[in-house]
């Protein structure tokens, strides 16, 4: 009995979150950033990052102004370089779930901050015994509504897990996305 008075306690607190939610698809590109990397003790030269995202996000409103979104998305990493003489090109498919708390901060613009957890290993790579599977970063996230259907966003995320300098080369340390998101609900 206690249990469904506190289930319908809170579904009458929270019932405006249940009604406005917000599905989008999100698109971007950017750039990784990666201070100096070190590969078998020598330096990594010339290295360059380039990110294409797309991801789905699922938003809701928790508090008056403040929302919570999650979702899923898919990271593609085309990276370069060269140690000495060799020259290095590498693709990698990451998959990211987002976490993140935010703010409207005036009508047409919101910023949000959270974590993000990926693979950090190619998928037939993958094995749960082996040690950097996952990488968590943190995940920085502003909105501006062009439309009322239409956002820009600004997305910068930063690798707060403890990886070698060899997970670096196919996904940077820290990468800055900018792109669009289309609201589908």
């Amino acid at each position: 009995m206690n249990k469904v008075f506190l289930f319908s306690i809170a579904l009458l607190i929270f019932q405006k979150s249940f009604c406005q939610k917000n599905i989008s698809i999100e698109a971007l590109s950017g750039i990784g950033i990666n201070k100096e990397l070190l590969l078998v003790n020598k330096k990594i030269n010339n290295y360059n990052s380039f990110i294409f995202r797309l991801n789905t996000s699922y938003r809701f409103k928790i508090y008056e102004e403040f929302f919570t979104e999650t979702g899923i998305g898919a990271q593609w990493h085309f990276s370069s370089g060269n140690i000495k003489a060799s020259e290095f090109n590498s693709t990698s498919l990451r998959i990211g779930i987002p976490i993140i708390i935010g703010r409207t901060l005036f009508e047409k613009a919101s910023a949000a901050l959270g974590v993000a957890i990926s693979n950090n290993k190619d998928f037939d790579k993958f094995d749960f015994k082996s040690d950097y599977n996952l990488r968590t970063s943190f995940l920085l996230k502003g909105n501006y509504s062009i439309k009322n259907n239409l956002d820009i966003i600004l997305v910068v995320q930063k690798n707060l897990s403890d990886v070698p300098d060899l997970y670096l080369l196919n996904q940077p340390n820290v990468d800055i996305s900018f792109g669009v998101s289309y609201k589908l609900l």
